[in-house]
């Protein structure tokens, strides 16, 4: 009796654990049923999601907007002071430029030798231009002539470059000279020129004339026996002219000729000049480049500002981002449509007034704001499968 008591409990036993192991197939079944269903829905799911995204980074809110319509201000604003500083005469900027005096051709008879006083009061000597009634002089001494002119001066001369004018027009400062592209270098002096006013009245004007060539070599040698010599002095003066280079620069960089592309007039003064024409020169990428990217910088950081801690961070960053590259892209934009409009109406410097470098800095801007959001994106979407397979399970 005993063991077929215990064969009917092995049994009950039994039958428990198949009804125990249908019930979790069952449950199993239904969950697979689900995750297939699931699966059948993603498209929808997606939808869904890709809904909820564009709800929740849209920009059209009163915050948003207002950071839109600041950062659109801004760019436009930049675009033309640019335009209007390219309008400008090299004397204009000058004035306007900080730490720019006034000077004048005063320039003792030292070679290779500038004191600290006339650095500050003389105009860089690498302005000095080829003087039409100098000409004759090269030809009866059958010296070579420098071929500077008011038109190719900056392609020309090296003391334009915007990098290696640092230091080569800072040597040329310290050493009142001028090097050319190929880097021959002459001595320049002040010198007498006739000059006709209005009424007829002649008079002599002194200017920085381009004289007998110097030693481009010694224009170096020269500086550094100086700051061997004058010590903490030498240096201070060192100083002087290298700032007097870059205030100089920057005067430059604002004209409609602006500077040249760095180092292409070492091997082409002529390419750099043409580039220039085009507006391809280094004011027409760095102004906008630095502008541009100065406002993106403190926009984004004043609508990040502005978050909330019930906002989603990521979520949050899309908007910023998407503000940035739209405001970015209408402003360019304009500015194209604008150039071209200028241009149709027979402005030839309208080319060499467009931003190029703002132009450029939007199309990184669109492809690196478009990478991030969409990389967001997708993990938004991949979190939202993962939730809906999850609960499924």
């Amino acid at each position: 009796m005993d063991s077929l008591s215990k064969i009917i409990n092995d049994y009950q036993d039994i039958l428990a654990d198949n009804e125990a192991l249908d019930t979790d197939i069952a449950k199993l079944n239904a969950r697979v049923d689900r995750r297939i269903d699931i699966c059948d829905q993603t498209a929808s799911i997606l939808d869904d999601a890709s809904k909820e995204f564009n709800s929740l980074t849209s920009i059209f809110n009163k915050k948003d907007l207002t950071f839109f319509v600041f950062s659109l201000i801004l760019q436009g604003a930049y675009r033309f002071a640019i335009k209007h500083m390219r309008e400008m005469s090299d004397k204009e900027l000058a004035e306007k430029t900080p730490f720019h005096n006034e000077e004048h051709s005063g320039r003792s008879d030292s070679k290779y030798y500038v004191s600290r006083e006339e650095i500050l009061s003389n105009p860089v000597p690498f302005d000095a231009i080829q003087k039409e009634h100098d000409i004759k002089w090269y030809q009866d001494n059958g010296k070579e002539r420098p071929g500077f002119n008011g038109f190719n001066h900056r392609a020309t001369a090296l003391g334009h470059d915007p990098i290696l004018g640092l230091v080569v027009g800072t040597a040329n400062i310290m050493t009142a000279t001028i090097t050319r592209n190929d880097f021959a270098s002459w001595h320049v002096e002040t010198r007498q020129h006739l000059r006709i006013k209005r009424n007829g009245e002649e008079f002599f004007a002194e200017l920085d004339t381009i004289c007998e060539r110097a030693n481009t070599p010694e224009i170096f040698s020269s500086i550094w026996n100086r700051l061997e010599q004058e010590g903490k002095e030498g240096w201070i003066t060192l100083g002087c002219a290298l700032l007097k280079e870059i205030v100089h620069l920057l005067t430059d960089i604002n004209s409609l000729q602006s500077l040249p592309i760095p180092c292409v007039s070492t091997f082409s003064p002529k390419l750099a000049r043409e580039l220039s024409l085009y507006g391809i020169n280094t004011g027409t990428i760095v102004q906008g480049a630095i502008a541009t990217k100065v406002i993106n910088w403190l926009v984004a950081f004043l609508h990040g500002l502005a978050r909330s801690s019930e906002e989603d961070k990521k979520l949050y960053e899309v908007r910023t981002r998407k503000i940035v590259m739209y405001s970015n892209t209408l402003a360019t934009v304009s500015d194209i449509a604008y150039s071209i409009f200028l241009a149709y109406m027979g402005d030839k410097n309208a080319m060499r007034k467009f931003d190029l470098g703002g132009y450029l800095i939007t199309l990184q801007s669109i492809s690196e704001n478009s990478n991030v959001i969409s990389s967001i994106e997708r993990e938004f979407y991949t979190n939202k499968v993962i939730d809906a397979f999850n609960e499924a399970w």
